[in-house]
């Protein structure tokens, strides 16, 4: 139910103001790919510059266009315990789950990790994926902690950003079988999956989402030679999703796709000169659609 490639998905704007009409145009480009799902107002959504207003509208236009045809994860990407649940409980019937990250910047410890997670997972029948990003966040879910936590009854997984693949092979012999595993690194992805991940939260799947599919699909009928064509024709796009602080990259490769403007919300900008020659250069010569 929860596994395979998911899109993180950018937050389409149009003189600052949230761009539906996009948005709506960009949920099909994602379902007609044969991914398994989207992640919305999350961190690649730019959602600390999304009002509440914001996210509803968002969320309740993700659930309608999709329409039960793919998965609909809403991020809560908060620090405050009380303002992640009054989040939750505003789009709790639209979604399939959240994705809930580790409270940043104020580096809480473990034990104010899990109370804070369990307090939001006993607020919602809702399913929780647990964030771990600690280059964002300045914390991270200590495996401990995850431990007890992947007891609650809905905190069904966790999206892990760190660098050390060997967590997904230590964590899945340890944690119960249904407990689900994302890795968050496009660029770690094809090791992860091997190692015990049964899904990726992607920015590269945004941009080449019918590739990103295929990776999971080849991955998962043993299909050596179909895995290796398609991880490497991605292996350049992936590093190119964050030559420039990230949503840039992909918001301009899906503006010249004609899904959505080219526009982010300060302090973030698009891309500079450079990067988007590479990305040009790359377009070019790859045909990711």
């Amino acid at each position: 139910m929860f596994s395979g490639y998911f899109a993180a998905m950018v937050t389409p704007f149009f003189n600052d103001k949230l761009d539906l009409c996009s948005f709506e145009k960009y949920i099909h480009y994602l379902i007609d790919s044969g991914i398994s799902g989207i992640v919305v107002c999350a961190s690649t959504g730019e959602a600390l510059s999304l009002s509440t207003h914001e996210r509803i509208d968002l969320v309740t236009t993700a659930a309608r266009v999709v329409n039960g045809k793919i998965k609909v994860i809403a991020g809560v990407i908060d620090s405050m315990t009380e303002n992640c649940k009054a989040l939750m409980k505003s789009t709790e019937d639209l979604v399939d789950g959240f994705l809930c990250i580790c409270p940043f910047y104020i580096k809480p410890s473990q034990e104010q990790i899990y109370s804070h997670f369990r307090i939001l997972s006993e607020s919602t029948d809702q399913k929780l994926i647990l964030y771990n990003n600690p280059a964002r966040a300045g914390s991270r879910i200590s495996f401990e902690t995850l431990k007890m936590l992947s007891e609650q009854k809905n905190i069904i997984g966790i999206k892990d950003c760190g660098s050390d693949l060997s967590v997904f092979s230590r964590w899945r012999l340890q944690l119960h079988n249904d407990f689900i595993l994302f890795s968050g690194d496009d660029t770690t992805a094809c090791g992860a999956l091997a190692l015990g991940a049964r899904g990726i939260i992607s920015v590269t799947a945004n941009v080449a989402p019918k590739m990103c599919a295929q990776i999971y699909r080849t991955f998962k009928r043993g299909d050596v030679e179909g895995f290796r064509y398609a991880r490497d024709i991605l292996a350049p796009l992936h590093s190119l999703m964050f030559d420039y602080p990230s949503p840039a990259p992909a918001k301009y490769m899906l503006s010249r796709l004609g899904l959505i403007k080219n526009e982010l919300r300060s302090p973030l900008s698009p891309v500079d000169a450079g990067t988007k020659a590479k990305i040009d250069d790359f377009m070019e010569e790859v045909d990711i659609t």
